[in-house]
């Protein structure tokens, strides 16, 4: 089939501390087969263990890393000379860029353009939208239809195969529901999922309680250019800016933790989602001292947010399409 949703129930909480990076991966390489898993969610804790701090220069470290590259094919013969165009083997190559008749008669490698990815990050604001209001005849998945994002990544979404086939998107999508409401989707055509995963990072405070709060991840590989793009969802712990129970500090090293152990050298990272915390948090604060933040919304007076040390090119609202918050879209260079 063209769709594909993956249903994945809540996880405890881990210790990387003391049981290593390696237990929170889902699957380091390779790609992996979707499953559905039905049984019930187990309970959540309510006191989380306090998190190890990562270090932000070996975490950038890591990111700015080359990325591996596969094994190269066997060199190919070079040109005869006399080529069309008058090159030598194309070592080096004096051809225009795009000719034809060199890429037809030699062997030189022309750069590849620089992959563009299109994320979005969009609250849905489930029990209103899907809950009262039945979905409003379409009105959020018209806007996640028009701007065909590579990567998506929903909050207070509770069924994301409902939103795929309400917005006709089956066919394009493939689509992960994590904990907590939370879900993302990327294309099918394009993108490989090679990881997947998701962690317990917070808990909302006693005063606003609804429930743990989680990070869900996924490792995508460009089928074409074999770039990685770590994509991770969040929606944060309530009351907005206290960083839920344990403070801001403590959930931002979660996450940072979370990202630190499940990544590959290399891999472009860009988190989106409502993270309940303003700029200015000590939430927010903590996480750039680790990634940029590249954007903010402005619902709530500004807690949704994408953070990525890849360039961002390009940034649009899309309007709320009947949610409390709007979908927003940001484009990014890997």
């Amino acid at each position: 089939a063209d769709f594909l949703a993956i249903a994945r129930p809540p996880l405890p909480s881990r210790n990387f501390a003391a049981m290593g990076c390696s237990m929170s991966k889902k699957a380091a390489a390779g790609a992996i087969q979707p499953t559905i898993m039905t049984q019930a969610a187990p309970a959540q804790p309510n006191v989380l263990a306090k998190p190890e701090p990562v270090n932000a220069a070996e975490f950038k470290e890591k990111l700015a890393a080359p990325t591996p590259q596969p094994a190269a094919a066997p060199a190919q013969a070079p040109a005869k000379k006399g080529c069309p165009c008058g090159c030598d083997g194309c070592s080096p190559c004096s051809c225009p860029a795009g000719c034809s008749k060199c890429s037809s008669g030699c062997h030189c490698a022309l750069p590849a353009a620089p992959l563009q990815v299109k994320a979005l990050t969009y609250n849905l604001q489930w029990w209103s939208l899907y809950g009262e209001r039945k979905g409003n005849d379409g009105s959020a998945t018209t806007i996640i239809e028009a701007a065909m994002p590579d990567v998506m990544g929903l909050q207070e979404c509770e069924d994301v195969t409902k939103v795929m086939i309400e917005g006709g998107l089956s066919a394009n999508y493939t689509a992960v529901q994590g904990p907590h409401a939370l879900a993302a989707a990327f294309k099918t055509a394009t993108w490989e999922l090679v990881g997947e995963g998701h962690e317990v990072v917070a808990v909302d405070e006693t005063e606003q309680f609804f429930s743990s709060r989680s990070v869900m991840w996924l490792r995508l590989v460009h089928k074409e250019s074999k770039k990685a793009v770590f994509f991770v969802n969040h929606h944060g712990p309530l009351r907005i800016n206290s960083g839920g129970r344990h403070g801001g500090p403590a959930t931002a090293e979660k996450i940072v933790q979370v990202i630190h152990c499940n990544t590959h050298p290399g891999d472009g990272v860009i988190m989106v989602g409502t993270f309940n915390a303003q700029v200015g948090s000590q939430t927010v604060r903590e996480l750039e001292g680790y990634l940029p933040r590249t954007h903010t919304g402005i619902a709530n007076d500004g807690i949704d947010h994408f953070f990525s040390q890849l360039e961002m090119i390009g940034e649009e609202n899309l309007g709320s399409g009947g949610s409390d918050h709007d979908a927003l879209l940001a484009t990014f260079v890997v």
